[in-house]
C-alpha cells in the first residue's frame, strides 16, 4: 500500500454508509466540501500567516514604488531587484505550507480516481484490450468474479491479474509506486509488455448532458473551487 493509499479504507467506509441514502454526485459534493476545508484550514496552520501577510504588503508597495517611478531605466535597478526579492520572499512562504496542505487532497483524489472514475463492464461484455507494444494476446474472463485478464497465451500466461478495482491502465513496477499503488499489481520487470491499457466504461455520476458532464470532475472539482474561494475570503487566509 502506497503513502496516498493509507487513508482509503477510511474514505470507503464512509462512502459506504453515505451510499445507502445519497446519490454519487451528493457524496462527491460532499467529499468536495471536506477535501476544501481540510486543505486550506490545513494550510493555514502550517504556513507563517502574519509573515506572508506582510510579505504580500512587501511586494505590493514594491510595485507601487516602480510603477511610479518616472526617472531613467538605468537607474530604475534597486527598485526592479526589491520587486523581485520580495515577490519570491512571498512565494518561499507559501510553498511550505500549500504542498503539507495538498498531501490530504492528493489521497482523496487519488481514492476518487479508482472510486468514481470507471466502473467494470457488465457481464458477457468484455472491454477493449490494447497492449505496448501491440500484438500480445490478452483474454478476459468474467464467468468468476471478479472477472480475471490474462496476458499472453492462455496455457502459459505472462501475467493474470483480479479485476478488484476499476482501474483502466497495468504497467511495470514504476519508482514512484511507493506513493499511490495500482490496486491490480504490476506486471513482471522481465515481461515482454510494458503496459496493458484497458479501456473501461466511465461511470456516469451524471446521467444527463453531454458525456463531457458525466465524470466525477464535473461534480468535484466546482465545488471544491467554490468552497476553498468561500472558506479563503471568510477565514481570511494569506
Amino acid at each position: 500500500m502506497g503513502l496516498f493509499d493509507l487513508p482509503a479504507p477510511l474514505f470507503n467506509s464512509l462512502d459506504a454508509a453515505m451510499a445507502g441514502f445519497m446519490p454519487a454526485a451528493l457524496r462527491l459534493a460532499i467529499w468536495a466540501v471536506l477535501g476544501s476545508v481540510l486543505t486550506m484550514f490545513l494550510y493555514k496552520l502550517c504556513s507563517p500567516q502574519a509573515r506572508i501577510g506582510q510579505a504580500k504588503r512587501d511586494a505590493k508597495a514594491a510595485r507601487q514604488r516602480l510603477n511610479a517611478f518616472d526617472g531613467d531605466f538605468a537607474d530604475a535597478g534597486p527598485l526592479i531587484k526589491k520587486q523581485f526579492t520580495t515577490a519570491f520572499r512571498h512565494v518561499g512562504l507559501v510553498v511550505p505550507g500549500t504542498l503539507l496542505a495538498i498531501l490530504p487532497l492528493l489521497a482523496l483524489l487519488l481514492w476518487a480516481e479508482t472510486h468514481y472514475g470507471h466502473t467494470l463492464p457488465a457481464p458477457g461484455e468484455a472491454p477493449t484490450i490494447t497492449t505496448v507494444p501491440e500484438g500480445v494476446a490478452t483474454h478476459w474472463d468474467d464467468r468468476t468474479q471478479p472477472a480475471k485478464l490474462s496476458v499472453g497465451d492462455a496455457g502459459a500466461p505472462i501475467a493474470q491479474f483480479d479485476m478488484t478495482a476499476p482501474v483502466g491502465i497495468v504497467t511495470k513496477q514504476p519508482w514512484w509506486h511507493w506513493l499511490a499503488e495500482n490496486p491490480l499489481g504490476y506486471l513482471p520487470e522481465d515481461a515482454p509488455v510494458e503496459q496493458i491499457r484497458i479501456d473501461l466504461p466511465v461511470l456516469e455520476v451524471i446521467p444527463f448532458g453531454p458525456a463531457w458532464m458525466h465524470s466525477w470532475l464535473f461534480v468535484f472539482i466546482p465545488v471544491m473551487f467554490i468552497v476553498s474561494l468561500a472558506i479563503y475570503k471568510w477565514a481570511k487566509i494569506e
